[in-house]
């Protein structure tokens, strides 16, 4: 029987875990059995394996509340106490010293420095993962530990770096990772990379194209830098994504434990989350054919959100997630999903409404309204709908932009194409106020958070970390973002 990688190297990632959290108390009493350096191919499996599941977990399950994307429901849970804004530094505990540092962060770390000297394509692969990682990561908290993290017992108490220094750490450490790509290696990625099997042109387009969406965070607050940075990085001729097959995103396996973590999180919390009425209602308003597989119907022939903060009176009469997040279907239940969709990290459709941004903001609208288009129909192909139908609904653009502006039609294309992907509505939404959204009913915040507060572990054990009070949370804390 063939085992699909997937299922081969993915019960190594528990154990890699034991790898970097050492206990040198005495080197005497270290296990002569225990994995100190670990296969690079597996070590790159657990950092891949470990980035994709944090990208469908907390990070995107809060943002997306934020971004109204998601509401939550079930009565007095989480998810509804998120979705009014009633979010703690003990949230944050486990996604930011667990998921980003300790795990995804450390494993990527590891490989670098294991595979730097004989096999650096190795570590290019880390290096633009890495930076991905840092960039969701300031995007969603403002000032982060980046020069002085990961040099765990060397440095237990990192300093913060400002976001916009991350920013422009994070190119170089990007350029650093492509450079890295072109380098004679002993080993060679292959099937052990489970993002683009080996593929180091797809890695060099993905490259591109994580620079084109920190470029595009600038506009409006700091437009010309936005400019220049993406008219040189497109002048270059550096390689960027050519269709949905470059599409950066962890694929899953219809089998027990190897579903995607949006599936697997839905027969664990049955009833808690559901799609959003600004986003239901935004497609709605547009005959938009991707609700055929973004949501479930209800009732039949119709298509309901829940409008955010009102999931304390308990409900479940509304549309689900449906095959686009959750995967195949497999019966006619609530939970009848086969969880192999994969979770979308960044996508064509995004990078080609990156640049539909671009253009517009610098007045060549022939350009925009290209790249719209072809951001839509990626969108559209990656959502499964037919030729038809897709069609009909590109030929509705024009009308859109003549209704509502060519700008806010981008970002609410983007902002339905980015369904399931993590930050970046919210991030989109902090720039434009594209779609326009208005706090959840009985929010106690008295505006939309701009930030995610910082883990109260991390404030105990690093006198480093910065002040943060839940008022600060409606305040800009990200340098690009210009504030209500």
């Amino acid at each position: 029987m063939r085992i699909p990688r997937f299922t081969k190297y993915l019960a190594v990632v528990a154990t890699l875990g034991l790898a970097t959290a050492c206990d040198d108390f005495l080197d005497i009493n270290q296990d002569p059995n225990s994995i100190l350096t670990p296969p690079t191919n597996n070590l790159l499996v657990a950092a891949e394996t470990n980035l994709g599941f944090l990208m469908g977990s907390d990070l995107h399950r809060y943002t997306s509340l934020f971004a109204q994307q998601f509401a939550g429901q079930g009565g007095l849970v989480q998810p509804v106490d998120y979705d009014r804004y009633i979010i703690t530094a003990t949230d944050m505990n486990n996604l930011w010293r667990t998921s980003i540092y300790a795990n995804a962060q450390a494993d990527m770390k590891k490989l670098i420095e294991q595979t730097q000297s004989s096999s650096p394509k190795y570590a290019g692969i880390s290096k633009i993962m890495q930076a991905f990682l840092f960039a969701v990561t300031t995007d969603a908290f403002g000032d982060i530990p980046y020069s002085q993290a990961l040099q765990f017992e060397a440095q237990l108490q990192p300093t913060y770096d400002k976001s916009e220094d991350v920013y422009k750490g994070l190119i170089t450490l990007i350029d650093d990772g492509v450079a890295d790509l072109d380098k004679q290696s002993v080993l060679t990625p292959g099937a052990d990379d489970l993002l683009y099997n080996g593929d180091l042109t797809k890695w060099k387009k993905l490259a591109n194209a994580l620079k084109l969406r920190l470029y595009v965070h600038y506009y409006p607050k700091f437009a010309a830098t936005a400019t220049s940075n993406i008219n040189t990085l497109l002048s270059s001729g550096a390689p960027l994504m050519t269709s949905v097959s470059d599409n950066f995103q962890l694929n899953f396996q219809a089998l027990a434990n190897r579903t995607n973590p949006i599936d697997q999180f839905e027969p664990r919390r049955p009833n808690q989350f559901f799609p959003s009425a600004t986003l239901v209602n935004l497609m709605n308003g547009k005959s938009d054919p991707r609700r055929t597989t973004y949501f479930t119907e209800s009732p039949a022939g119709q298509y309901t959100g829940v409008v955010n903060g009102t999931g304390t009176t308990i409900s479940t009469s509304f549309s689900r997630m449906h095959t686009y997040l959750r995967g195949t279907r497999t019966g006619t239940g609530v939970q009848d999903y086969a969880g192999d969709a994969p979770i979308r990290m960044l996508t064509f459709a995004e990078q080609n409404l990156i640049l539909a941004e671009h253009f517009q903001r610098t007045g060549n609208v022939a350009q925009a309204t290209r790249y719209l288009t072809d951001g839509v129909r990626a969108s559209l192909t990656m959502a499964a709908i037919p030729a038809a139908a897709a069609d009909a609904y590109v030929a509705t653009l024009p009308a859109q932009i003549a209704s509502q502006g060519l700008l806010r039609t981008i970002i609410e294309e983007k902002f339905v194409a980015n369904f399931g992907v993590a930050v970046e509505p919210w991030s989109d939404w902090r720039r434009t106020k594209f779609p326009a959204l208005t706090p959840s009913v009985g929010a106690t915040l008295p505006a939309i958070p701009r930030v995610l507060p910082y883990a109260d572990l991390e404030r105990v054990t690093n006198p480093n970390t910065p002040a943060r009070s839940s008022s600060d949370l409606t305040m800009p804390q990200v340098f690009w973002d210009p504030g209500a």
